[in-house]
């Protein structure tokens, strides 16, 4: 049997870590050695490809089809991505009785001819794994709703994105991916929990080193405490949480966030939260790992702790490596993607899942945001999102009952507010020690390691490391892969159908409920 990989591109990003974490794991399971051949198509970018040969990657076959990268970066004919796959196995001779392929993120809109391409190379046989990191759903309008254009000329939209078949099954990242998709209908059978495995950190450099790097970089002293953010500040990680934080923690604590988004929307926003911490002279600093700061390593070395206050990830791989890294995770949590972790056994007690502040202050009875501007911007933004989606709009009344519930109480998690509002709590805090001392005593669970002098986690990053490697290693990822290839290996080819409850994955993301304004507005 050979296996296939396929990917838009291998550039630097989240599955084409899991790619690599993913081969790692099947040479520690000693898996590689089932496979004739091991093939990784991609559109043809690999920046984030390894240049060093490591024994994991021994033998494995890239091969760069220009078709199947992004549609916005390689311009593709409707054709082009079926035909240039279809030709590209037959010459390598990969056929469809004896070829898998592991396909991953299909269905994320960024070829919009590729799901199709998909479908008929499962109607010529061909066995899949289809795998879901992301979803067009989860408030990507522009990824949605140009699959459905494309698609609802000659079919029935995101339908015929989510085809089926016996010889086709999908794999997911987490339990509230496979209830979704559970509950739109697909079949328990052909639906795989596949988290993608973590393994430990190349040794870090020496403390007192990067501590000395961070000095001379960042302008943070040896027995200053220093949190980082270890990710790119793309709009849904809640950039304007991290300045708050910032507003909040005893003095000296700095605040770091790696890198800026490379994405001129994605950097506006980021921009904006940079300069408002500038001219406020808050602790929090940018790009930390640009040119002008720590390499990666270094940060991790530097860091007393790591944070989270992203509202939105597939994965969510920082609760994992934070504890691999010797670190305390702190911040955000985000109980529908760390339900597996827990389960699993990891303690994640310094995290909560929401930072409440109070609509107006409980000392002075100040407005610390604009009720009404915020009702005003809440509504305009939802309902253009369901018209984005070609959902029907909710009427104004239900709309209007459904933010008076969440406005009912006098605190309201930050991570709900519009960048507007964030922005006034972030001016209002700064400008008010009695507020911040508020916010500071309402979240006490998740702020306590800062507040806490000589508080001492170590048993507990101890544990949690030790459950990591155990739980979510590569020899295990790797078991488990291969359990799932000689399943569907099994299978026989059957017909193609599209997927009749397509629509009810697109309900179940789609509430006001679950809508964070800062992943979607301009700065």
């Amino acid at each position: 049997m050979n296996l296939v990989i396929v990917h838009h591109h291998l550039n630097r990003g989240g599955v084409t870590q899991v790619i690599l974490n993913h081969l790692r794991a099947l040479h520690e399971a000693g898996g590689k050695e089932i496979f004739d051949r091991i093939v990784i198509l991609y559109g043809g970018r690999a920046t984030g490809w390894p240049d060093a040969m490591e024994p994991a990657l021994e033998g494995i076959e890239l091969v760069a089809l220009p078709s199947i990268d992004y549609d916005t970066v390689t311009a593709v004919g409707e054709e082009a991505p079926y035909r240039a796959t279809s030709e590209k196995l037959q010459q390598l001779g990969l056929l469809p009785a004896e070829t898998l392929l592991h396909v991953h993120n299909h269905t994320l809109g960024k070829n919009v001819a590729w799901p199709n391409a998909l479908t008929r190379l499962a109607e010529g046989g061909y066995r899949m794994l289809l795998q879901l990191h992301d979803f067009a759903e989860d408030f990507r309008p522009d990824n949605y709703r140009r699959q459905v254009e494309y698609y609802g000329e000659s079919g029935t939209g995101m339908a015929e994105v989510y085809f089926q078949a016996p010889h086709v099954h999908y794999a997911v990242l987490n339990s509230r991916d496979r209830g979704i998709l559970e509950k739109a209908g697909f079949a328990c059978e052909k639906l795989h929990w596949l988290p993608n495995p973590v393994q430990p950190f190349p040794s870090l450099p020496h403390r007192a080193d990067a501590r000395h790097t961070l000095e001379e970089k960042l302008e943070v002293k040896p027995g200053e405490p220093y949190v980082l953010y270890p990710v790119r500040g793309i709009r849904r990680k809640n950039v304007g949480e991290l300045v708050l934080w910032s507003a909040l923690a005893p003095k000296p604590t700095t605040f770091g966030i790696t890198l800026a988004p490379v994405n001129p929307v994605e950097l506006a926003p980021y921009t904006a939260w940079q300069s408002l911490a500038a001219e406020l002279h808050l602790p929090c600093k940018f790009d930390v790992g640009g040119d002008g700061g720590l390499s990666f390593p270094e940060n991790l070395a530097a860091a007393d702790a790591i944070i989270n206050t992203s509202v939105a990830e597939g994965f969510g791989l920082v609760f994992l490596e934070a504890w691999l890294a010797g670190k305390l995770l702190i911040g955000r949590d985000l109980p529908e993607i760390s339900a597996d972790f827990k389960e699993a056994g990891l303690r994640l007690d310094s995290l909560a899942a929401s930072l409440y502040i109070p609509k107006r202050c409980p000392i002075t009875g100040r407005e610390v945001f604009c009720e009404d501007a915020y009702r005003q911007r809440m509504t305009e933004l939802f309902t253009q999102v369901l018209r984005d989606f070609g959902q029907d709009t909710m009427e104004a009344g239900d709309l209007q009952k459904q933010l008076d519930e969440r406005l009912s109480d006098e605190w309201i998690d930050f991570a709900l507010l519009t960048v507007q509002a964030q922005q006034e709590v972030v001016r209002s805090v700064a400008a008010s020690k009695a507020l911040a001392e508020a916010i500071v005593e309402e979240n006490a669970q998740v702020m306590r390691p800062l507040m806490q002098e000589n508080a001492n986690f170590d048993s507990t990053i101890q544990i949690n490391a030790q459950i990591v490697l155990t739980r979510f290693g590569l020899k295990g990822t790797g078991e488990r892969l291969l359990e799932r290839y000689e399943l569907l290996a099994r299978q026989q080819p059957g017909p193609v159908s599209s997927f009749a409850g397509a629509h009810r994955i697109l309900r179940q993301f789609v509430e006001l409920s679950r809508f964070h304004p800062v992943r979607l507005e301009d700065a």
